[in-house]
């Protein structure tokens, strides 16, 4: 018999996600009774917007076509179109906007329709590990660039000057995991250089919304030559819904229908049309904002209070990348250790960088304000008895 054919492909042997080992694990503890503070999770711990949740009631008495278009259904792309007129002033055809499966379908279906195997693709450390597993799987090569020793938390766009040859680069504003937002100057320096280069530029905009202090433009200020990705997960208070959207170059977005078409056929009805409502629920999402803000200064007020870590303000998104080298231990070891003796749940840095990333730990300060504060706290007190 020929084994051959029972072994995974190589390209299907990417990293996992840690964090999702230590979700399970907390998980388990939670079940045996012992209290969890989840500073692991990605995403809004707020409920939904009430207006949302009373469309789906309505949506599932309607006998609504259970297939859309495999781009989305028009209302929704001609109400993103609107949102960016609005708050961007750039004017969007509907046309170069596409509904998908969240942003990973959209991140999936713009690395397949942009390059070809063996292609090279910048990414800059820390970063979310997805972008890196997804062109690991569609056998895209992934160039790392790593920052500074000195500085090993924030991301230098001018390095990729350092970077021949590259046939793409994804940069993330705001920044997960360290929360940095990038400048006028430097989104617009990174967007020349990759027009200049010929370098396919995507950009996750899936944090926007969730600033500290000017609001970021989006690429598009820039140009059109460009991929811009968002969700309705973050800021839009929807995860799970699984929805997302993509703006496509006008010279691609043939090839991306017709691989929307065959991979995903269309995203979900239900989602799209509730969707429609979250433009009506801006001072309820810039509320959430706001509680975001006081966690993080909450938490910033603790954690200089803990002498060996290092780490900056994040300006974006809501997370706190902390710096633990002086502890003299690496962050997967930490992260257990801390979660089994303080039921505090963090992500550990190895899966945003794979050079530094066992010197960081990722802390998220997105769930309800009582609990980010009782979980904190016991945190530092278990930091400064070590």
């Amino acid at each position: 018999m020929n084994n051959k054919f029972y072994f995974p492909s190589i390209r299907s042997n990417v990293d996992s996600f840690y964090v999702m080992s230590l979700l399970s694990k907390a998980s388990n503890l939670e079940k045996k009774g012992k209290e969890i503070f989840h500073f692991e999770l990605g995403e809004p711990q707020i409920s939904t917007p009430e207006p949302i949740i009373k469309e789906i009631k309505k949506l599932l008495k309607l006998n609504l076509p259970g297939y859309t278009p495999s781009n989305g259904i028009g209302e929704l792309r001609l109400k993103i179109s609107k949102f960016y007129l609005k708050k961007y002033n750039v004017d969007i055809d509907p046309d170069k906007i596409f509904i998908t499966n969240g942003s990973s379908g959209a991140f999936l279906l713009s690395f397949i329709s942009a390059f070809d195997s063996g292609m090279k693709v910048g990414i800059f450390n820390p970063v979310y590990p997805a972008y890196r597993n997804i062109l690991k799987a569609l056998n895209i090569k992934v160039v790392e660039i790593d920052p500074s020793d000195t500085d090993r938390d924030l991301i230098d766009l001018k390095k990729v000057g350092n970077y021949k040859n590259l046939d793409g680069l994804i940069i993330s504003n705001p920044n997960n995991p360290n929360g940095q937002v990038f400048s006028e100057n430097e989104l617009k320096f990174i967007y020349n250089y990759c027009e200049k280069n010929k370098i396919v530029l995507i950009v996750d905009e899936i944090y926007h919304g969730i600033e500290y202090g000017q609001y970021s433009k989006s690429i598009l200020n820039f140009g059109f030559n460009v991929f811009v990705i968002n969700s309705f997960s973050k800021y839009f208070c929807m995860p799970g819904w699984r929805l997302g959207w993509a703006v496509v170059p006008n010279r691609l977005q043939s090839n991306f229908l017709k691989l929307s078409q065959n991979i995903f056929i269309s995203s979900g009805n239900i989602s799209q049309y509730s969707a429609l409502k979250a433009f009506d629920c801006f001072d309820y999402f810039n509320k959430i904002v706001n509680e975001y803000r006081e966690n993080k200064i909450q938490i910033f007020k603790e954690l200089k209070n803990v002498k060996n870590l290092k780490f900056k303000e994040p300006q974006g998104a809501f997370y706190f990348y902390l710096n633990i080298e002086k502890l003299g231990v690496n962050s997967v070891e930490l992260s257990n250790k801390i979660l089994e003796e303080t039921g505090v749940v963090v992500t550990p840095g190895n899966d945003f960088d794979k050079k530094y990333g066992l010197n960081f730990i990722r802390l998220a300060f997105s769930g309800k304000k009582e609990k980010t504060v009782k979980g904190i706290k016991k945190l530092v007190k278990w930091f400064n008895d070590q």
